[in-house]
């Protein structure tokens, strides 16, 4: 069965006119286990955490979202690529719960045991609360999960699924009685514990209707401490208030509003106290550290240079390996994090994230080094010309590259990139298009010779950084090329449930990726928030969920 996938910044075309690799010569021992590397600066959660007897009961959270979703169901498609999942965080949870490094643990409000009961089927045992209920009163059970399996997996194509990962890998979720059932993979995956859990009710995953378009204007029913009381879309407000059905301990706050807003109007609203918490970006840091609390945690958004194999002088291994050697990415880390007052960090990960449980930095082959990227030009056939750019066969060695209007850090990365490739005698031209036209008319269409956007990270992230090299018709694979061992490795590693071989083997393919590139990690986006001195539990963090029962604020003296 065909995965299907969707893109993060909102694309779901898949990719025509390509070209496949062969294995190349050069990639690196498997004998060869690469270094753990933890991020040196930045910590993986900034909060300030406090026990619940510290936080006070009863205030209203006041929080901001860039955009209203158009679906507030976050496995559709629309939903997912929209801030449906950060505006339902209170008001949902699962049978685990992600942990500061993007390791995971069972979270017991949900599920009273998670466990591994064979690895040959890989076979997860789930038992349920039997406290858990939906918004409504009806018990959360075995029947939900089935559904939930049979909505995701991809057999129907009536759903509009965000994603079919995972789910197309389970051959059976067989039931033990209301509140237990086994979950059985048909290949093992390393990654099981994102796939155990119905998010929706089984009135929802039955019905492609209600799947759909049933949540476009209103929320998906709670499961958590809080539930949506309103959404209000001519002011751009959504309400939540506590869930009276919620089983666990009794959240601290009275309510959460979260408000619809661009990034310099919440800095604004930040700082004449209409808000609690916002992210900031480097145009709005300088206001809002003046009006509260600046937390800083390690980034999971990390931009990228992308090189098309599948046409023009990309199309040379060498010219790619040359690209990545000429690019001072250290350069361009410390361009993005410059403007908080940070070291910068560009990754030497495809898969995992700088400070992520199993990081290692293994893009000792894409170093900066000019001369090592001129001896690769020669190599290829390319000699300098009377204006110094790079010539074979009488044809000057031009890169195409589009930047969409109106994204300064887009731009500001374009630049430097073309700066750095001039420097060896590799001529870029930039070309200015629309916001609108930059995803489906040239990153989808590969019209471009080298184009930079940027990825997101996850505490699951095998399966993602899989799409983005292979198939070659991924609807994420915006390389142009393939390599039918890169993708084995990928499914060799997402099979290994042993930890610590399976960071072992992140870091090899990483490696071979890199011998051969199509893809060159730039720098990691840093998270910076501002809150009010007196939020507790809740901030900066990278993959770690807040307990909502206890976020709130600080008692008085």
């Amino acid at each position: 069965m065909a995965k299907r996938t969707f893109p993060l910044k909102g694309v779901s075309l898949l990719i025509a006119g390509a070209l496949a690799l062969s294995a190349c010569s050069l990639l690196p021992s498997d004998d060869e286990a690469p270094k753990p590397v933890v991020s040196k600066s930045l910590p993986n959660t900034d909060w300030k955490a406090a026990s619940a007897a510290k936080v006070a009961q009863g205030g209203d959270l006041r929080l901001a979202v860039t955009a209203l979703p158009t679906n507030f169901n976050p496995q559709h498609a629309d939903g997912a690529m929209s801030d449906a999942q950060t505006i339902l965080g209170p008001t949902s949870g699962g049978a685990v719960r992600v942990t500061k490094d993007g390791d995971w643990t069972v979270d017991t409000d949900y599920a009273s045991s998670v466990k591994v009961t064979n690895e040959s089927p890989l076979t997860i045992r789930v038992k349920l609360n039997p406290k858990a209920v939906w918004q409504g009163g009806a018990p959360i059970t075995s029947k939900d999960m089935v559904a939930f399996w049979k909505a995701q997996n991809g057999e129907d194509n009536d759903f509009e699924v965000s994603s079919t990962e995972g789910y197309e890998d389970i051959s059976d979720v067989q039931t033990d009685g209301r509140y237990g059932y086994d979950v059985v993979f048909s290949e093992p995956t390393a990654e099981w514990p994102n796939y155990i859990y119905p998010r929706l009710p089984a009135n929802v995953s039955k019905s492609a209707k209600s799947f759909n378009s049933g949540f476009v204007k209103k929320a998906p029913s709670s499961n958590g401490p809080f539930l949506v009381a309103s959404i209000d879309a001519k002011t751009g407000t959504v309400t939540e208030k506590p869930n009276p059905r919620w089983w666990g301990t009794k959240p601290k706050l009275s309510s959460i509003v979260w408000r619809i807003a661009a990034p310099d109007v919440q800095a604004k609203a930040f700082s004449e106290d209409g808000l609690d918490a916002i992210s900031v970006d480097a145009s709005t840091y300088s206001v809002a550290r003046e009006h509260g609390t600046i937390q800083q945690a390690a980034g999971i958004e990390w931009s990228q240079l992308t090189l098309n194999g599948a046409r023009g002088p990309l199309k040379d291994e060498d010219v790619r390996r040359a690209v990545s050697r000429a690019i001072d990415r250290t350069k361009i880390a410390d361009t993005v994090s410059d403007d908080f007052g940070l070291d910068g960090v560009a990754p030497g990960s495809l898969v995992y994230v700088p400070g992520q449980r199993g990081y290692a930095d293994s893009s000792s082959a894409i170093a900066f080094d000019r001369k090592a990227a001129k001896q690769l030009l020669a190599k290829a056939g390319y000699k300098a010309g009377a204006d110094g750019v790079m010539v074979r066969k009488g044809k000057k060695l031009t890169l195409r590259m589009p930047v969409p209007i109106d994204t300064p850090a887009n731009l500001e990365r374009a630049q430097a990139i073309k700066a750095d490739l001039e420097k060896v005698g590799i001529q870029v031209k930039l070309k200015n298009v629309p916001a609108t036209d930059f995803f489906p008319k040239h990153v989808v269409a590969l019209d471009f010779d080298i184009v930079t956007f940027v990825w997101r990270g996850s505490a699951f992230p095998i399966a993602e950084a899989q799409s983005r090299f292979n198939p070659i018709d991924s609807s994420q694979n915006f390389t142009g090329v393939a390599d039918g061992d890169i993708d084995d490795a990928f499914d060799k590693a997402a099979a290994t449930l042993d930890d610590a071989l399976r960071f072992t083997r992140i870091g090899r393919l990483d490696r071979r990726i890199f011998a051969d590139p199509a893809m060159v990690p730039l720098a990691v986006t840093p998270i910076v928030m501002a809150l009010r001195n007196d939020l507790r539990n809740y901030g900066a963090a990278q993959f770690e969920q807040p307990d909502w029962t206890i976020v709130g604020f600080v008692k008085a003296d």
